[in-house]
């Protein structure tokens, strides 16, 4: 959003208000702040065509049936659409969405919707930057008048030398504090991945879940790096501070300031000084440098034309070290920028989401997760590098308080219990498996008749990364839990050289698939990477044409067909990543 207003401001176009989708909920709020001027709407698409946290109210107003078919007629509109083409059937989907209902609406479009795909090279920015021309043609923009100095912040900020430091913890909006009472690893230490279980204390906080919910958990930056961004930029972390902020920012920024913070607290809980950089940056770090560094820097900045090759651009080349933006600042050490425009420059740090791993009534006081620490190697240097909300996961001690902010599943469940579920749940997305689990063993316990619970649980080791071993047995033992069908894929004896799919798993038991879906009329659920859905789904069409019986389809096509409509009647859920 800032980053936005600001290259508008460049162009002398006026931005009139910046806000989230959801602070535009009510048309007429709508309709009064884009009388005389072009809305652009920005919005990224969840999971399968879902809406994100800050969207949600605002697409419940829009859709609504009861708007008339010209209630949006003085609108002139465009939007610009952020998703993951890996999930081919709903790839920006809730931008579409919005575009559709707004034409429908009466509203005039000025410009065909902008595509940003968070698979590119620059995730959603090289959609947006190849995007941006066509706009400011649109709207007749001039070209910005750039002499390479700094630009006007967007915030200001005051010190206080004599104030004591006595701050409340920032939190984010509709976010809690939550206490960190278990951080276990449940891989053998030493092993390649670190897979943790996390419970946090619902003690005393007015947390409320349902089932195939998730929560976006907001990471601080680890102490001894913002020590170290600290000393190099000169700052002292104890001093008081009050912000001011333009209109051109967010409700996160403005709630965070409505009161006095420290250095500290800026750079540990907003600033995503250690996230990935975009090319862009380059730019933005070139402003504050000497000369030389300057120009290294805009050559960063610069995509290559044409009729260069790739290899030519040296920001290829850099990106391959996986470097953050402190990495950047500390490379070209000469741009050190001050606070405000630090504040006005760099991200906030991003709330990573996680579903739900136990149920809200059979473990009442605390809220638990099923995690992988983020790790990868740097292609350019070899060097292990941890995700930001992974790394600060790693190190939570005890009683650590994290803020938490519920975001609602996309999970359909059958209304009756007796209903059969087959899921599917690959690595970490086994953990709102277990959540289901857990719903059906308290339903158990307390006189409510269940259904069949089949599980195809896919994951490398069986020994090293089959969770929750004792807890599968329990369920088994207690009559919720029907069978589990393990997949794992680097095991021996069939590695090397084949390696094991769940997929081959449920070619190998068709049964407890088609007896399940097509006789019982059960419901199916797949949790995992996205990039195994059409695996999945494959097998699942092929189980049920394998099989075969009364009502099953016999060939591919038939296949395809069942597998819509059973898509259509709300039987199939998906929560990919």
């Amino acid at each position: 959003q800032k980053k936005f207003a600001g290259l508008c401001k460049d162009r002398g176009v006026v931005v009139r208000r910046v806000c989230d989708l959801d602070e535009l909920s009510d048309m007429e709020d709508l309709k009064a702040a884009c009388a005389g001027a072009v809305c652009v709407v920005m919005c990224s698409t969840c999971g399968h065509g879902d809406f994100p946290q800050n969207a949600g109210l605002f697409w419940s107003s829009l859709s609504a049936q009861n708007l008339a078919s010209k209630e949006l007629s003085d609108l002139r509109f465009c939007v610009f659409g952020m998703g993951d083409r890996s999930y081919a059937d709903s790839f920006c989907e809730a931008a579409k969405k919005i575009e559709e209902r707004m034409l429908e609406l009466g509203a005039e479009r000025l410009l065909e919707m902008g595509i940003g795909d968070d698979r590119d090279e620059e995730k959603w920015e090289t959609g947006f930057l190849k995007w941006l021309p066509k706009l400011w043609l649109t709207l007749k923009a001039p070209e910005p008048e750039d002499d390479g100095r700094p630009k006007d912040p967007l915030f200001e900020v005051k010190y206080h030398d004599m104030a004591a430091v006595h701050t409340s913890p920032i939190v984010p909006p509709g976010a809690q504090l939550l206490s960190v009472v278990e951080n276990k690893r449940m891989t053998p230490a030493g092993y390649e991945r670190d897979i943790r279980h996390v419970a946090l204390s619902k003690d005393g906080v007015d947390f409320p879940f349902d089932l195939g919910d998730a929560v976006a958990i907001y990471p601080e930056n680890l102490p001894q790096d913002v020590d170290e961004a600290l000393q190099f930029l000169s700052l002292d972390g104890n001093r008081v501070i009050s912000v001011k902020c333009s209109e051109n920012v967010s409700e996160r920024h403005r709630r965070a300031f409505d009161r006095r913070v420290t250095v500290r607290q800026v750079l540990t809980n907003m600033l995503d000084l250690f996230g990935r950089p975009s090319r862009s940056f380059c730019a933005d770090l070139a402003r504050f440098a000497n000369n030389a560094e300057a120009k290294a820097l805009r050559k960063l900045s610069r995509s290559v034309g044409p009729d260069e090759f790739p290899h030519q651009d040296e920001w290829v080349a850099l990106s391959e070290q996986c470097p953050t933006y402190f990495d950047l600042m500390k490379k070209f050490s000469s741009a050190k920028m001050p606070l405000e425009q630090l504040l006005s420059v760099l991200p906030l740090i991003k709330p990573r989401i996680y579903s739900i791993a136990s149920d809200a009534r059979y473990s009442p006081k605390a809220v638990e997760f099923t995690i992988v620490i983020n790790q990868w190697k740097a292609k350019a240097t070899g060097e292990l590098k941890t995700g930001t909300c992974t790394k600060f996961i790693q190190q939570m001690p005890l009683d650590k308080q994290v803020a938490c902010a519920v975001v609602c599943g996309t999970f359909q469940f059958p209304e009756k219990d007796t209903t059969p579920m087959v899921m599917v749940g690959l690595g970490t997305g086994i953990a709102p498996i277990r959540s289901f689990m857990q719903d059906k063993l308290y339903k158990k316990k307390n006189g409510i008749p269940t259904g069949p619970m089949v599980v195809f649980y896919g994951c490398r080791h069986e020994q090293e990364e089959l969770l929750y071993k004792d807890e599968w047995k329990m369920f088994e033992q207690e009559g919720v839990l029907t069978k589990l069908v393990g997949a794992f894929q680097f095991d021996k004896p069939h590695y090397p050289p084949k390696q094991i799919f769940v997929s081959d798993k449920m070619a190998e038991q068709p049964e407890l698939i088609s007896d399940n879906l097509l006789e019982k009329g059960g419901y199916f659920f797949m949790c995992g990477p996205a990039v195994a859905t059409p695996s999945v789904q494959k097998a699942l069409k092929a189980a049920l044409v394998q099989r075969g019986g009364q009502g099953a389809p016999k060939t591919g096509p038939e296949s395809d067909k069942w597998f819509k409509d059973f898509v259509a009647a709300g039987r199939y859920s998906e929560e990919s990543y």
